[in-house]
């Protein structure tokens, strides 16, 4: 599966986020074990892909910039079709959130943004969710790896992260092509997210959010 969440330069030629890895721990990462995913159709499509993303607008663009992230254009593109038609089947984005992840009675989905999570292996395809008590973040399809039986097991990535834990939002701006949002916590973890179709939208709401959150003085869960 994805290596251990890392800034952009611990890996080489922006390669996809896979294959098995075994590292330290991290509080916020979460895994759920489930069935190998079908095969991927998109392959017969990217071409149409790029003819798109050279005509489309800045928009578009942003969304190509998105799928374009990882190493496999088809991979990202069927993960997030999968993605939309579970929020449609599953009444919206709140909804799959809150299937996705634990959450608190009272907890409401604020926004949700498609982007990539820099692990130590590549950026891993996703969706940062916003929420009133955390910022989260699932792949979009699941990643692989090797028990220690030597099966291939298949598993979703997950970062979960309470409000009341983050310390910094940091954006990065290297490049117009190069945007980062870095999110600090109180105890030390990094997670470095990329390939925003909205990039400005992203900061600033998970800014507001936090700082909002940290108005309210709500005790950390």
């Amino acid at each position: 599966m994805g290596g251990a969440a890392a800034a952009p330069t611990s890996y080489p030629n922006n390669e996809s986020g896979g294959g098995a890895e075994y590292h330290q721990p991290n509080p916020y990462v979460h895994y759920s074990v489930v069935p190998k995913p079908p095969a991927n159709p998109m392959d017969t499509v990217v071409q149409k892909l790029n003819i798109w993303s050279s005509k489309a607008e800045k928009t578009a663009n942003n969304i190509w910039h998105n799928l374009k992230t990882g190493n496999s254009v088809s991979e990202s593109a069927w993960g997030k079709m999968n993605l939309a038609a579970k929020a449609i089947t599953g009444a919206g984005f709140e909804q799959l959130y809150k299937q996705s992840f634990s959450t608190f009675p009272n907890e409401t989905l604020k926004k949700s943004f498609a982007c990539y999570l820099s692990t130590t292996t590549g950026p891993v395809a996703g969706t940062l969710y916003l929420s009133n008590f955390h910022v989260a973040f699932c792949s979009d399809r699941p990643l692989s790896f090797t028990a220690p039986s030597g099966q291939t097991t298949w598993s979703y990535y997950k970062v979960l992260i309470p409000l009341g834990k983050v310390a910094n939002i940091n954006p990065v701006l290297m490049s117009d092509a190069e945007k980062y949002i870095q999110i600090m916590t109180v105890d030390g973890q990094n997670f470095w997210f990329m390939g925003f179709v909205n990039y400005e939208k992203a900061s600033h709401h998970l800014i507001e959010s936090v700082s909002h959150f940290a108005a309210l003085g709500i005790p950390v869960q």
